[in-house]
């Protein structure tokens, strides 16, 4: 039996596109990888760039953290201006309220004229020094200090008051960015 050559012909084509469509399926199923890897890359390029930007949105909506050495430079110096009394310092009852929060400043806020006008009336020098400050404890952004103190106070007669020392406990809370005096309490 021969096969005539149409036949031959035809069935040679066949293989001939059989084979051309297994050429094309390949490099159809390759470039449907490197489509697939591209889509993926894509896709993990976006989740990237959402994740860094949550974590962006919750860094600048975070409040600050202070550290404890920040609460104790806050607390020297704002107790040390609370104990410096100065008669050609006028100014000194708006710093100290400018540096005070909550239920202390409402205190200060209602006899802070009242204390600049005795101190330029009586002529009084104060001179303070911080002793030591330390951190007692920390509550959500509050912090507890407690300081020593001494304090000699001058007059306009010249006569001066033995030094006084004493121990106090400061609370300071952050308030404008800033960390203040929210409370005062003298202990001895």
């Amino acid at each position: 039996m021969t096969i005539d050559r149409p036949t031959r012909k035809w069935r040679a084509a066949r293989r001939l596109v059989t084979q051309r469509r297994r050429e094309l399926d390949s490099v159809l199923d390759g470039a449907g990888d490197s489509r697939r890897k591209q889509g993926l890359v894509i896709v993990l390029t976006v989740v990237a760039v959402a994740l860094a930007g949550v974590a962006v949105w919750q860094y600048t909506v975070a409040p600050r953290r202070y550290s404890d050495a920040e609460y104790v430079a806050a607390a020297t110096d704002r107790v040390a201006l609370l104990l410096e009394a100065d008669s050609d310092d006028p100014g000194r009852a708006g710093r100290i309220l400018s540096g005070s929060t909550g239920e202390f400043h409402d205190a200060f806020a209602q006899s802070a004229d009242a204390y600049t006008q005795f101190v330029t009336s009586a002529k009084t020098r104060g001179d303070g020094s911080i002793d030591g400050v330390g951190l007692a404890r920390r509550d959500n952004d509050s912090a507890l200090m407690l300081v020593a103190a001494s304090v000699r106070v001058a007059t306009s007669t010249g006569q001066d008051a033995a030094a006084g020392d004493f121990r106090m406990r400061v609370l300071m809370t952050p308030e404008d960015d800033e960390l203040k005096i929210a409370a005062v309490e003298v202990l001895q």
